[in-house]
């Protein structure tokens, strides 16, 4: 028997979208961002300030005469005007076009389908599968992110199972990914966000903000935090900046990210000490409830 079990699309209503077009948007965007941008390539990478410190976390791919930039974060306008400072003579224009475009999550190993259930999508350029003026791209072995116009949401959504919790949060999470919201950015070094482990950082090309300060770090080798994933019973999801404590109560780290998985356990992302990743960890606000280390995609437990 076929099985017929619908796909689940997973909805990520925290994401927005910048778009870029002009002339000089590739030379621009290479010269801001962390990864060489292509125009055939979806890329994850990050925006920094001269200190090396993550201002932004974003998917780019190429659309139409420009580049979509999916950002990881809140507050799409604030990036803007910030970005825009750096623009000079340069024949770049950059808008928010979050009320355009909507994204979610796909598990990978499942076959995509839009605008029809007999129909697959269509053009393959690198890892981005277009059909029309949807796309998808697979950012991980476990998910895919799907990436359409907002016009086409109920159309597209009637293809799939829509999921009404926070899975794509959770999946995320699992990718070791974060947004980097008002409250994070400018505080941490992309090592510590793992970025070096996701493949959004370029050892090999031209400057950018904060390059000597990240090379420095990556040929050193002297990093003391990074992110760790955890899961618990607890009986609240923390919020950024909650605490996590060693046996002793001393403080060890602060959750960066966190979603619900059911009504008892929920998953989380936290930076820490790297020598106090193995040790029993809990959170200052609700301790006797050990969180448990739980496995990213590159390492294992």
């Amino acid at each position: 028997m076929t099985n017929t079990t619908p796909t689940v699309l997973h909805l990520l209503p925290t994401i927005h979208f910048i778009q870029v077009t002009g002339a000089d948007a590739k030379k621009f965007l290479n010269a801001q961002l962390s990864q060489d941008i292509t125009s055939k390539k979806a890329t994850l990478a990050a925006w920094h300030d001269a200190k090396g410190r993550v201002l932004a976390l974003l998917h780019t791919f190429p659309h139409d005469d420009g580049w979509l930039l999916m950002m990881h974060g809140d507050n799409p306008d604030t990036l803007i005007q910030k970005l825009k400072l750096f623009v000079l003579r340069d024949e770049v224009e950059i808008c928010d076009v979050s009320s355009k475009w909507f994204g979610a999550l796909l598990p990978s190993k499942t076959e995509q389908r839009l605008e029809g259930p007999s129909k697959t999508l269509g053009q393959t350029s690198e890892n981005i599968i277009k059909k029309g003026t949807a796309l998808t791209f697979t950012a991980s072995p476990h998910a895919t992110y799907l990436v359409a116009p907002k016009d086409k949401q109920h159309s597209i959504e009637s293809e799939f199972e829509v999921s009404t919790d926070l899975r794509g949060e959770i999946v995320e999470i699992q990718m070791g990914l974060i947004n980097i919201s008002s409250a994070l950015s400018q505080r941490f070094t992309p090592h510590m966000l793992n970025l070096d482990k996701l493949g959004a950082l370029s050892f090999d090309k031209g400057c950018y903000p904060g390059q000597e300060v990240i090379a420095r770090v990556q040929h050193r080798g002297n990093l003391k935090r990074r992110i760790f994933r955890f899961s618990g019973v607890l009986s609240d999801t923390p919020s950024i900046g909650s605490v996590l404590i060693d046996l002793t109560g001393a403080p060890v780290g602060e959750v960066v990210r966190s979603a619900r998985a059911n009504s008892q356990r929920v998953e989380l992302l936290a930076i820490i000490k790297i020598d106090a990743a193995k040790k029993h960890l809990e959170l200052a606000e609700e301790p006797q409830k050990r969180l448990t280390r739980e496995p990213l995609p590159w390492e294992t437990v």
